[in-house]
């Protein structure tokens, strides 16, 4: 048996794979400033082999959890399952009103702990789906709730 097989990779969020990058570029720069001043410096005992290990991590991590490319029909079943998923969620979950004001809607906050309990699964797979299908800008769950 294969571990780990059949498991959804976590896509990396557009803020998430930015702040990849910019840590990738200020190892990229620091390796630069150790070979631009070297000798005679304490740029001469950085050890430039772990920067680069660093470096081709950064790389991995961020080739491995990017989002899959999806065409044609694959796209559009995911679109079909992630708007059957959008109708699922809606039901019974708390309005923005009871949300924003607990105080005037007694109940509120168990009915949403009580929503998410019963949706995680679902709430976890919309958000996969969304990374999948629009990764730049994937809708959020909050999106759904009904005003009132």
């Amino acid at each position: 048996m294969t571990r780990g097989k059949g498991k959804n990779v976590e896509i990396l969020s557009p803020s998430e794979r930015q702040v990849l990058e910019d840590e990738k570029r200020e190892l990229q720069d620091s390796l630069k400033e150790a070979d631009q001043y070297g000798k005679g410096t304490a740029a001469e005992q950085m050890d430039r082999s772990t920067i680069k290990k660093q470096i081709d991590r950064i790389d991995h991590e961020i080739d491995s959890r990017q989002a899959p490319k999806v065409r044609g029909a694959a796209k559009d079943d995911l679109v079909k399952e992630a708007e059957e998923l959008a109708l699922r969620l809606q039901e019974n979950m708390p309005t923005k009103d009871e949300m924003r004001y607990p105080v005037k809607n007694p109940g509120a906050v168990r009915k949403h702990m009580n929503w998410c309990k019963k949706n995680a699964v679902n709430v976890e797979r919309y958000r996969y789906i969304q990374r999948i299908i629009n990764p730049e800008d994937p809708r959020s769950v909050e999106n759904l709730r009904k005003e009132k």
